[in-house]
């Protein structure tokens, strides 16, 4: 377990909740959402932030409804949606049949079903792509495009990957922050915040000086994990 009394902080009086990639689980994600509301219920008085942190599609089976459960929260709560890599390549997709074709790969195949959408046999065509498109509302573009690549809150810095050592925060690429494992991983200096992340999925919630990991595999291991941050503490939901 983390210690009780981070060296990190946030302001006083709020509270941060924090989750790693969902990957299509919406069952998963409703799951949070409860904890989340039986846990500010169960200890009020906080200002509440929500943070997700990006992969919200791909590989699991609901990747459309996870999508309009967060565009719900998001009108109901304050949300920070982060961006990850999975949903700058369903843009893209859009666009570039090379990245449609890596996208199958990725777990591209499982988001097109659940919008009902089937997948191309073979290399993809304009025709493909252009049903693609169609198939996307426009709140949903609209949704996917106001995702944030970063949020600092505290001594905190929430992102999808990571960032790259020794480059200031402005001079990060989209590549770095949605895609870098190392030599953000092992990397043991401090950016002068702690970063919050996933991408880089483990057996369990990784709890580092400078990072903490997140990713905990939902589609495939079950568990989606969420990290309460408040002024005094670090807890896991």
């Amino acid at each position: 377990m983390p210690n009780p009394m981070p060296s990190y902080q946030i302001p006083e009086g709020h509270r941060l909740y924090v989750v790693g990639d969902i990957h299509g689980m919406a069952g998963l994600l409703e799951r949070r959402f409860a904890a989340i509301d039986a846990d500010q219920s169960a200890s009020p008085g906080y200002i509440n932030r929500e943070i997700y942190l990006g992969d919200y599609v791909d590989r699991g089976p609901d990747s459309r409804r996870v999508l309009h459960l967060l565009m719900e929260r998001h009108r109901q709560r304050d949300v920070v949606a982060i961006t990850g890599n999975h949903e700058i390549y369903m843009l893209r997709a859009q666009q570039d049949p090379e990245t449609f074709e890596r996208w199958m790969r990725f777990g591209g195949r499982e988001t097109l079903v659940s919008f009902g959408v089937r997948p191309p046999d073979g290399p993809p065509s304009e025709r493909h792509m252009a049903e693609w498109r169609e198939a996307m509302s426009p709140e949903e573009k609209n949704f996917l495009g106001s995702l944030q690549l970063w949020h600092r809150f505290g001594d905190y810095a929430f992102v999808h990957a990571g960032f790259r050592p020794g480059i200031a925060l402005e001079d990060q690429t989209i590549e770095d922050m949605t895609t870098i494992r190392e030599p953000f991983l092992s990397n043991s200096s401090d950016f002068g915040f702690r970063v919050v992340h996933g991408h880089t999925p483990r057996a369990d919630v990784e709890f580092r000086p400078g990072r903490i990991n997140l990713d905990t595999g939902a589609f495939m291991s079950g568990r989606l994990s969420c990290l309460v941050i408040e002024p005094a503490r670090l807890r896991l939901l």
